[in-house]
Formats: C-alpha cells, structure tokens, sequence
C-alpha cells in the first residue's frame, strides 16, 4: 500500500456546470492533504469546460487531470468509470472521494468493483487516525448509531452527503497544474443519463424543505404544505407513499 499516495476528488459537473459538491470536498480534501503532507488533486470529465477546470485550482486543488470529450457532456456512465479507473490506476492516490449525488452512488461503487476495493457510502464525516488512515464517518442502523469505518485497501473510497461538509475558500490567485487526459471510449452498451428539468423542485440546493407523508388525509392537504414552505421560503417534499399514490 505504499506505492499509493495523495488525495483525489473527484469533481462532478452537470451541463458544464461544476456541481458545489465539489467544492466542498475539495475543502474537506485539502485539510486532510495538509495533514497527511500529501497532495490533493482531482479529476473531471466534461466538454469544453477549460476554464471551469481553473475552479478547482482555486478552490484548493494542486493538480487537476481533464478528460474532455463531447460523450462526457453528460453523464455516460460506462465510459465515465473506464476512464477514472484507468487514471486511479495510473496516479494511485490513497484517497479517493466522490459526493454521495445520484451520479456519484451510481459511479462510486462501479469504480471500488472495478479496483477491487472497498467504498464506505454516504459519510458525513471524515478524520485520520495517528496512523494516516482514512476514519469514514456515517449513521448506521437508521441512523441509532454512528459509525467509524477504516478501509483496509487501497484507495479509500468514500461518498460524501451533500452540504455536510464546508468548501474552502476560493482564492483565484492560487497557482496549479492542469493536465489533458487522452480519452478513451468503451461501446456504451448503457447509458444512463441524469438530467434536471427546470420545472422541477431540486431539493438538494433548498435550505428548507416542508415535507408530509401518510399523515395527510388527502392530496389537497399538499396546499397547506405549500402556504407554510411559501412563508419559510422552502419547498415541499414529499415521502414515498405519496408518490406512490400520485399525489406528488
């Protein structure tokens, strides 16, 4: 495990915009770098995103690899995992972390099968022990316990909830190399796309969400829901019976 060294994020993007997941763990990332002494970069896979790229350069990273192609315009998720493997397998950084989004629970753990490694899902939390091992934090059992999870390959890998960690400070006179990645395409025999219609609520990004569940009598109860998340300056969320249901 020796030969492995660094840190690296990987830095989701979606419509050639840099997701803030990123950011944050890049913040995280770069304090657990300054810790270990290790250098923190990261990888991204989009088109045409050159000067995007420089983000990631100022929000923390030291070196960040580039894979630009119009396939990863969106998200291709065969071609995605070949290429980022391809890379850890080339750079071997100890840590590798992606943010707990449905793209990267849906990346994350094609790419630990692929490494023969093991992924610790959905943390809200990271540390290092006095040995530099990766301490992964996430709620077990529905959430009764917290645990504390080494992993004992190489990489650690983990995906990290979204808004639980702070993104560093974006400083754009901060210097860093970036580096062109030949790309190399697979026959997609699937694809699986992630796209945002602009009609709908993204929950993600609210800071407030008024949420009902089996707990209303009927579907035009959801107005009181509205009015109160309209006077919070939130969105309405909804459990899973309800969507069941079609009322949501």
């Amino acid at each position: 495990m020796k030969e492995y060294t660094g840190l690296m994020v990987f830095a989701e993007q979606r419509g050639g915009e840099i997701h803030p997941v990123s950011y944050e763990l890049l913040g995280k990332g770069r304090e657990i770098a300054d810790k270990l002494n290790i250098e923190l970069s990261s990888v991204l896979l989009g088109n045409q995103m050159e000067e995007e790229v420089k983000e990631l350069i100022y929000h923390g990273a030291d070196k960040v690899f580039l894979y630009d192609h119009p396939v990863f315009r969106d998200f291709d998720v065969l071609n995605y995992k070949h290429n980022v493997v391809k890379l850890i397998r080339e750079v071997k950084p100890e840590i590798f972390l992606l943010g707990a989004t449905h793209l990267g629970r849906s990346l994350g753990p094609r790419v630990a099968a692929a490494l023969e490694t093991g992924l610790t899902a959905d943390c809200i939390g990271l540390d290092v022990d006095e040995e530099g091992n990766l301490i992964q934090i996430r709620p077990a059992f529905t959430g009764n316990l917290i645990a504390h999870i080494k992993t004992m390959t190489r990489p650690q890998m983990s995906t990290i909830r979204y808004k639980v960690m702070q993104k560093g400070e974006r400083n754009p006179d901060r210097k860093g190399e970036i580096i062109t990645k030949a790309v190399e395409l697979v026959d997609p025999m699937l694809t699986i796309m992630n796209k945002e219609r602009s009609s709908e609520v993204n929950i993600a990004e609210a800071d407030v969400i008024v949420s009902g569940g089996r707990g209303l009598n009927r579907s035009g109860d959801l107005s009181i829901l509205e009015d109160l998340a309209g006077l919070l300056g939130g969105v309405v969320g909804a459990s899973r019976p309800l969507v069941d249901d079609g009322w949501v």
